[in-house]
């Protein structure tokens, strides 16, 4: 992957360095290929991110982006819901097929989030990007 399409948790709002708070899925980073999504939080804007990141170079031109990234906001109550909840203790392991990270990216594919410019004041911008909630469900923390 070149350096134009690495991949930033930075916030989307600031700039600044987030904190990645939990890791649902990851695949790559391939040369031609990165997918990832994660719970991340900032603490100079007190806001939390569910993002999800999607870089392909396969794409036929016209089809679609080559990177793609699908952003909602968790308010700061439902990240610490998330952090006292989320029954996995590795909750930072992208790679971890335990039944709290499934349900995590089952409900996170199936969650409200808005697709962000790829550039332009637009995508550092919180206006118009969906909220997500965490609700708990059969123990299990899930996204909706």
């Amino acid at each position: 992957m070149s350096r134009w399409h690495e991949p930033s948790d930075n916030c989307l709002i600031c700039h600044g360095e987030q904190e990645l708070v939990i890791g649902v899925r990851e695949r790559g980073p391939y040369e031609r290929m990165h997918d990832y999504t994660r719970v991340l939080f900032c603490a100079a804007c007190d806001i939390g991110e569910l993002r999800s990141f999607s870089y392909d170079d396969f794409v036929v031109f016209g089809e679609e982006d080559e990177i793609m990234v699908w952003s909602g906001i968790l308010v700061t109550a439902d990240v610490d819901r998330l952090r006292a909840v989320f029954a996995c203790p590795a909750p930072l392991d992208h790679d971890c097929k335990c039944a709290q990270h499934i349900r995590a990216y089952d409900t996170n594919v199936r969650a409200g989030k808005t697709l962000l410019a790829e550039y332009g004041p637009a995508r550092h911008s919180p206006d118009g990007r969906a909220t997500v909630t965490v609700r708990v469900t059969d123990g299990l923390a899930e996204f909706c």
